[in-house]
């Protein structure tokens, strides 16, 4: 990524949260209860304590931590006045003062520079436990063999902790799948079934993960014989940056229509949203996205009548 055009985005995504902070009413409000504005300008310690208390809402900071408020002050001077600013920082933010979902998504198509896809889930399904990372890069490659059957998906992904003490990532998976293996980055773990139809296993980390440290992970999985599948869905909770979805189609024989597809599911209902992609004469169709978030994305194909 371009550092100057990256430091830009930096720029004036601080100059959007000041402007959203500081005329929202209800952001406002919620400031305004922990000090009052200093000569006109936003009271960033009163921002900072406001985040502090959903930090510690959330658990994922303890709140005998005392002194939280005054180690933000700097996060969020820094944030506010566009020096820096990652992700993680701009989920808290987002989060602390839950903002409406239209100042969700203008803030991170300044952010990223991009447009990527968020809330389509409108009911989500339980989760087998809260999420404690975020994915901060994902490439996923599925594989069709030559007699139409869904076969091998492989996974590399960056995740980062978002509290101390992040020892496993929850993999969802489909219930076709056989087997799992985790060639880097760990070791599988529990499994789980729950949500009326979801099915997950931990992928246990190598080493324990505190707050804002990083793993990599690859993993392949695979699918039962004869599947017959003729579409493929990846879910994002929270939210997951730098995405590439990829499906390859084995000869003989290529589908006839490609479509990136959005759903408002994990497994129920047709697509919200349906893109037609260019497959390519290696057999292969891409996307890329630099973020998703409360969503279910993935590949629709038909195939040729016969």
């Amino acid at each position: 990524m371009d550092a100057n055009g990256q430091q830009r985005r930096v720029a004036a995504t601080g100059a959007l949260l000041r402007q959203l902070l500081g005329s929202r009413p209800a952001y406002v409000r919620a400031w305004r209860v922990h000090g009052d504005r200093q000569r006109g300008e936003i009271n960033q310690r009163a921002v900072a304590k406001v985040i502090a208390l959903h930090l510690w809402e959330e658990g994922v900071r303890p709140d005998t931590e005392l002194t939280l408020p005054l180690k933000l002050k700097n996060l969020v001077n820094r944030a506010l006045t566009g020096q820096r600013l990652t992700a993680s920082t701009l989920e808290q933010f987002i989060d602390a003062f839950a903002m409406a979902e239209e100042d969700q998504r203008e803030l991170w198509r300044t952010y990223s520079g991009a447009e990527g896809i968020a809330q389509t889930v409108s009911v989500p399904r339980g989760m087998a436990r809260r999420q404690w990372h975020r994915t901060v890069s994902l490439f996923e490659r599925y594989y069709v063999d030559g007699e139409r059957n869904l076969a091998l998906r492989r996974t590399v992904q960056c995740i980062e902790a978002k509290e101390d003490g992040v020892d496993s990532y929850l993999f969802n998976h489909e219930s076709s799948v056989t087997e799992i293996d985790v060639i880097h980055g760990g070791r599988i773990g529990r499994h789980y079934e729950y949500a009326d139809g979801l099915i997950a296993d931990d992928i246990v980390l190598e080493h324990v993960l505190g707050a804002g440290e990083r793993a990599g992970l690859e993993y392949a999985s695979r699918y039962e014989f004869g599947n017959g599948v003729t579409e493929v869905r990846r879910p994002a909770r929270g939210r997951t940056a730098n995405v590439t979805l990829a499906v390859h189609f084995a000869p003989p024989v290529f589908p006839t229509y490609v479509w990136f597809s959005v759903w408002a599911d994990h497994i129920l209902g047709q697509p919200v949203e349906d893109r037609k992609v260019q497959l390519q004469p290696s057999g292969t169709a891409s996307i890329c996205l630099p973020y998703v978030e409360q969503t279910v994305i993935g590949f629709r194909w038909r195939w040729p009548e016969t």
